[in-house]
């Protein structure tokens, strides 16, 4: 049985006071202490259904007090990690090759003149193209970290689907910050909108951590000062595209935030955002190989 964190406190009041409103309606939830904490743990399988019980306990007794939905446990982002960097790969050896007699790098780079001219999949083309097997590799090694951790928040489909959007409206806000003829390649826009997304996410759990003034800030700051420590370092880098990648992912956890605190049920149709996916990432190479 796998348990999860369904909320934690300095306060053993406040924990043994929702796990005694879980245990009134047949949830088996308990406290437990580590490290200076308590925390409410629960069946990962009827997390979201006592979130709703506890959520709803709160509003009728009208307390302000905030509980952030049980995070998933870190194994469900593998496979989309896995896939994540398996595409990366296979676009790279394609292009290495020029399969099928195509050229896979002039088609497929975020050219911005012919991205404010309609040429749209450029935006989502450009960020399966890098330079070099280091510019693969590490893309591939924070990309798949950050969207772990983000898959924890909202599940791997539809992590690494909002992971893409943001990237290819990355992509095409640095595009039109440019507006003159800039090209650029890789991932890297997708990681830092990951990388955003995760600050914002990681900031809207601060309520839990009791933290006051300042410190209650101190998960977006570090991601800044990470966008700052390796995005923007490299002769090569483009620093306007990771910052670009970074403010698209922000905005995206924000409008997540949203649909999150709008709704008490869990997210569906994982399957469906991976499907999806695959599927814009298909056509638009489709149109970048044959338009």
């Amino acid at each position: 049985m796998s348990l999860l964190a369904l909320y934690h406190s300095n306060s053993p009041a406040k924990c043994k006071e929702f796990d005694l409103v879980l245990q009134a309606v047949h949830f088996d939830s308990q406290v437990v202490s580590y490290d200076n904490r308590f925390y409410l743990l629960i069946e990962e399988e009827r997390a979201e259904n006592a979130y709703a019980h506890l959520k709803l306990y709160i509003q009728e007794n009208t307390e302000k007090e905030f509980i952030p939905r049980p995070l998933r446990p870190l194994s469900q982002g593998f496979v989309g990690a896995y896939l994540y960097g398996l595409a990366l790969l296979i676009i790279g050896a394609l292009k290495s090759t020029n399969a099928y007699n195509l050229n896979w790098h002039s088609n497929g780079l975020a050219h911005s003149v012919k991205i404010m001219e309609g040429e749209w999949w450029r935006t989502v083309t450009a960020l399966g193209l890098h330079a070099d097997a280091a510019h693969l590799l590490g893309n591939i090694g924070f990309g798949a970290v950050f969207g772990i951790l983000v898959a924890q928040y909202i599940g791997s489909g539809a992590a690494w689907f909002t992971i893409l959007i943001s990237g290819a409206l990355g992509n095409a806000l640095n595009a039109y910050w440019y507006q003159t003829l800039h090209l650029s390649i890789g991932a890297s826009t997708m990681v830092f909108a990951a990388l955003g997304i995760l600050g914002v996410f990681a900031l809207s759990d601060r309520h839990a951590y009791a933290q006051r003034g300042i410190r209650r800030w101190a998960p977006l700051f570090a991601t800044i000062a990470l966008l700052g420590f390796i995005g923007t370092g490299g002769e090569n880098t483009d620093i306007m595209a990771h910052l670009s990648g970074y403010i698209c992912g922000c905005l995206s956890g924000l409008a997540w935030l949203m649909v999150l605190r709008l709704s008490d049920t869990a997210i569906p149709h994982q399957r469906v955002f991976s499907i999806a996916s695959i599927g814009f990432v298909s056509v638009a190479w489709w149109l970048a190989l044959t338009g």
